[in-house]
């Protein structure tokens, strides 16, 4: 069930084994396609800054990416 107001949860993850997302591959999909249509729309895109990382044990994520065009 998707509920809008539901408290804020930082938990972004798909899961593993039985408890995997039935919906991991289109968001997968949806992303690869979001980037395409950036790099589509400012072909000139690039990282302006090395990327600062959050620390995890499980997860690698950039805590930002600043971009320039």
């Amino acid at each position: 069930m998707l509920d809008l107001a539901r408290d804020h949860n930082p938990h972004l993850g798909f899961g593993h084994g039985v408890h995997h997302c039935v919906g991991a591959p289109i968001a997968r999909v949806q992303l690869q396609e979001a980037v395409s249509a950036l790099v589509r729309r400012f072909p000139g895109l690039r990282a302006a800054a090395p990327p600062q990382w959050k620390a995890g044990l499980k997860t690698r994520a950039p805590r930002s990416l600043p971009v320039a065009w």
